[in-house]
């Protein structure tokens, strides 16, 4: 009775012993598996599409989707790329949008639909570039002035709006602390004098990123 005793006593205590072992093992692995809950967009899918443009070269333009998608994911979604979104829009024959005259909201619901996403962000970028006078020298700056959207593809509304966010390639103020905050990829480097592109896609980045900040970071907002 003795010896029986002794034996379960042993298991027992080599049962404790591995689970203590295994305890920052599993610890661990609930990390990891959180985090990669986080980069797989734990509020599930969205979409970043259409968006429509007035002025602005072609490498701006391009350059807004990545944006977009940058900031669905600091928004914790999971994102679609640009061209599987084009097919879905051209597959369901819907209205191509144009700058003036956005998407219905039967046709983003029946988009975000055919994509399984639960958001649909979209909008308008609007370029002005020009070359001003400094000091000694022209400079290149550019303003960037965006219309943005939420669409919440359940309810068939829009859930979040934000029209006429200006951005300047040349911004001091607090604006590009809080645009930085919510993108994904560092704001491009416009080199004064230099050429248009990088200035406006610094511009669009930091209109976009405020337009959308307190949308895709409510806790952080500053507003």
């Amino acid at each position: 009775m003795v010896r029986f005793t002794l034996r379960n006593s042993t298991c027992l205590t080599a049962c404790l012993a591995l689970a203590l072992a295994a305890a920052p093992i599993m610890a661990q692995r609930v990390a990891v598996a959180k985090s990669a809950s986080r980069l797989a967009g734990g509020k599930g899918v969205a979409v970043a599409y259409p968006w429509v443009f007035s002025h602005g070269t072609k490498t701006a333009k391009a350059s807004v989707q990545a944006t977009a998608d940058g900031i669905l994911q600091k928004a914790n979604y999971t994102t679609v790329s640009a061209s599987k979104a084009a097919e879905a829009w051209k597959s369901k024959k819907l209205a191509t949008p144009r700058f003036g005259r956005q998407p219905t909201a039967a046709s983003l619901r029946t988009f975000g639909r055919s994509l399984k996403a639960s958001k649909v962000i979209y909008g308008s970028v609007s370029w002005h570039t020009r070359s001003i006078w400094v000091n000694l020298g022209p400079k290149t700056i550019s303003t960037a002035t965006v219309n943005v959207y939420v669409f919440d593809v359940a309810s068939g509304k829009v859930v979040f709006k934000k029209t006429g966010v200006k951005g300047r390639s040349d911004e001091k103020s607090n604006g590009y602390k809080i645009a930085g905050a919510v993108l994904l990829t560092p704001l491009v480097t416009a080199v004064s004098g230099g050429p248009a592109t990088p200035q406006e896609q610094r511009a669009m980045q930091i209109a976009l990123g405020n337009a959308y900040h307190n949308w895709a970071l409510p806790s952080a907002s500053t507003n």
